[in-house]
């Protein structure tokens, strides 16, 4: 396999100082959007001296309308003539009543992010804490807790984007079986499915998380395509005779990679092809930046989840795979390691 090339790192300016200290004013902004609907308000109201009405007797109408600024300024709302409206993306990912909804992701998202960032010194003076079980990754309090915003976000354009990679690849037209490894709400398997004529699809995942998979392959009608494995995937049987199995920012809570590959490669029809999404991290884990700050919390937590560029890939050789083809993709969570697998070369 052919190594991947390092990132260049850009050297900061003093610019960046100025940058960071308008991020939490951001966050700030976006949780009381969230927390006010302020969204579904301005869907109804556009007169600010209304919208303050609507929000109660109490409401300081001249603070309101700095706050409407703002929102304006981070692009949740247009302003004209002093009225204001949604735009598309609070339509989108700010109303309550969207499927694409982020309010629940947000709040999971900023729990894992930040709630270690005010005890920074205290972490590296004494080491990880205690990590509460809903907190802990690798439970099912936490997934039971945070699939139904997975959902949303699989619904935001994630799941159409997995379909097109995968009915890109010359054995698409001949699949019949897809397993989904860790699949989550299975936004991804049902899109993947709904875009071939035949193709069926299992999801294997803990039983709380299957309990709202379920809900979603009903929803959308697939129940006689769509199958369920309930259980912790490095012990429940999820079978064999895929064409197909796909694993998307899972893997991180496999036991053990190499006998986890050595199923997966069992599992796969001859000609099957396993595909696996997950970020890779480089410049001995610096880079990107993003990614090592949004899971700075957790791994001050004692919970560094992240794989390093390559090292997923340099397992499955070792497995039986005779073909593996790593792509680097950009997300909005930025870039991430698609790697091809396949039975026979």
């Amino acid at each position: 396999m052919t190594k991947l090339p390092q990132p260049t790192v850009q050297e900061p300016t003093p610019g960046l100082v100025f940058e960071l200290m308008i991020g939490p004013i951001r966050m700030a902004v976006l949780k009381t959007a969230l927390e006010m609907e302020m969204a579904d308000i301005l869907a109804r109201e556009h007169d600010p001296q209304v919208i303050a009405k609507t929000l109660g007797v109490d409401t300081d109408e001249t603070n309101l309308v700095y706050f409407l600024d703002a929102m304006t300024a981070l692009g949740f709302a247009k302003k004209q003539a002093g009225q204001y409206v949604n735009t598309p993306f609070a339509e989108s990912y700010l109303r309550k009543n969207s499927p694409t909804y982020f309010g629940g992701l947000v709040e999971n998202l900023s729990r894992m992010q930040h709630h270690n960032l005010d005890r920074i010194p205290e972490l590296i003076r004494q080491g990880p804490a205690k990590v509460e079980k809903q907190d802990k990754l690798d439970g099912e309090e936490k997934w039971k807790n945070s699939v139904r915003h997975l959902a949303s976000y699989q619904k935001a354009g994630m799941a159409e984007w997995v379909a097109d990679q995968v009915a890109s690849a010359p054995e698409f037209p001949s699949m019949r079986r897809m397993l989904d490894l860790g699949c989550g709400p299975g936004i991804m398997c049902m899109t993947v499915v709904s875009r071939h004529p035949s193709m069926k699809g299992a999801l294997c995942d803990l039983p709380p998380v299957m309990e709202v998979a379920r809900e979603e392959i009903a929803a959308a009608g697939l129940e006689d395509r769509i199958s369920t494995i309930d259980g912790d995937y490095n012990e429940v049987d999820f079978g064999k005779g895929y064409d197909l199995i796909w694993a998307s920012h899972t893997l991180y809570y496999t036991k053990d990679l190499d006998a986890m590959f050595a199923r997966i490669h069992e599992a796969l029809t001859p000609n099957g092809v396993f595909i696996t999404l997950h970020e890779g991290l480089t410049n001995e884990r610096t880079q990107p930046a993003d990614l090592v700050l949004s899971r700075l919390s957790l791994a001050l937590e004692g919970q560094d989840v992240s794989f390093e560029q390559g090292e997923l890939a340099s397992h499955l050789p070792g497995a039986g795979f005779t073909s593996v083809e790593t792509k680097i993709l950009e997300l909005p969570l930025g870039p991430v390691e698609m790697i091809i697998a396949r039975k026979q070369g």
